[in-house]
């Protein structure tokens, strides 16, 4: 069992703000939505993974434990830098922001410094990850699994049953063998394990990526191509795979639980969470399920999965890589891109009146819902 090839396409000293910043995936399923209800406090996700450097800037606030089942490395500081990019999708809370920033995080090591581990090893980090207990009586709600072998095995399997009996939410990468065809199929195991939410990746305009494995077992897919995250050594990376899908999903799966918690009292089972993810997908693909994007992207915006792209002094624009155009171009000033409110908010799905000065007002103004 082992870490997905993943693609390295560039690692950064700083982020591309000197301000807190979600990175585009995390924008793309519309995490900010939630965030005025609940940022994911009083939730633990157990990462299962190469470790986690735990003195990166942007995690350590977020670490609420962490044991390895690597024989050769008793430490779980990530040592291959896999374990500490999924983190940051998850629960980074510093420069840049996960989708669930207030999230903690249970780092599991088992895999080692070469990305791979044995399904002993992650058996046992999942009974761990079933039994842990914080000090103040938290628990695991969700796993993350960013890994995947070829073959099944009974154990693991066993133990991914367990958690899932006791209330976890196991979510896994669908793995990077693909071809980008819905009629060829490729397996990766635990995520081809119906107990678990299988996540296929797609590209920052929502098409499917060329990796992304294809079966009857997909779940729903997460954006996973250019993905910026966390990197050991308080430095940032973009990494492309299903490993970069799954803990987008992770994170959202410990919002909704957070959420749920909060207004009925209780955690929600994977069977509710999994209903919840399918009924916010947005459909993409052929229409209904299909073995590529299983049931859409996951996004907390039912209207949402769309990626503009505007230019400075021009009519022009893209959505997810369409050409379109504006009623009237963007203009630029000191620095910042003024754009047609009312034509804007149409692109958004908001509603708009506009409400002249006659109506009691001093100018003609513009209200929005949204």
């Amino acid at each position: 069992m082992r870490i997905s090839e993943d693609q390295v396409l560039g690692i950064y000293k700083r982020t591309l703000s000197p301000l807190a910043w979600s990175p585009p995936g995390v924008s793309l399923i519309a995490a900010r939505k939630i965030w005025p209800s609940t940022q994911g406090k009083g939730i633990v996700v157990a990462i299962l993974d190469t470790g986690v450097d735990y003195n990166h800037p942007d995690l350590k606030g977020s670490i609420i434990g962490g044991i390895s089942f690597v024989s050769a490395e008793k430490d779980f500081i990530d040592l291959n830098g896999h374990g500490t990019h999924v983190a940051g999708t998850v629960a980074a809370n510093g420069r840049i922001l996960g989708v669930a920033p207030q999230s903690k995080i249970l780092a599991v090591k088992v895999l080692g410094q070469d990305g791979y581990g044995s399904n002993q090893g992650i058996s046992k980090g999942l009974e761990y990850a079933r039994r842990w207990k914080g000090t103040r009586g938290e628990v695991v709600n969700v796993v993350n699994m960013s890994l995947g072998g070829s073959t099944g095995d009974p154990g693991l399997h066993y133990e991914i049953k367990k958690a899932v009996q006791a209330g976890i939410t196991v979510v896994c990468a669908a793995g990077n063998v693909g071809d980008g065809q819905k009629d060829t199929r490729e397996i990766s195991y635990p995520a081809y394990y119906l107990e678990t939410i299988a996540v296929g990746a797609v590209d920052l305009k929502t098409g499917i990526a060329n990796f992304s494995n294809s079966n009857n077992r997909i779940n729903i897919v997460a954006p996973g191509v250019k993905t910026y995250s966390t990197y050991p050594g308080g430095k940032y990376v973009e990494l492309s795979g299903t490993s970069m899908a799954a803990p987008h999903i992770s994170g959202a799966v410990a919002l909704i639980c957070a959420r749920y918690k909060k207004r009925f009292g209780v955690f929600p089972d994977m069977r509710t969470v999994s209903l919840l993810l399918q009924y916010s997908s947005i459909d993409l693909g052929e229409v209904g399920y299909d073995e590529l994007y299983g049931f859409g992207l996951f996004s907390f915006n039912p209207d949402g999965g769309k990626n503009f792209w505007f230019f400075s002094g021009s009519r022009q624009y893209q959505l997810n890589g369409r050409e379109a155009e504006l009623k009237a171009p963007l203009l630029k000033n000191g620095g910042e891109i003024y754009a047609p409110l009312q034509e804007i908010s149409d692109l958004l799905g908001s509603d708009s009146n506009p409400v002249p000065a006659t109506a009691g007002y001093p100018e003609d103004g513009l209200q929005i819902w949204v």
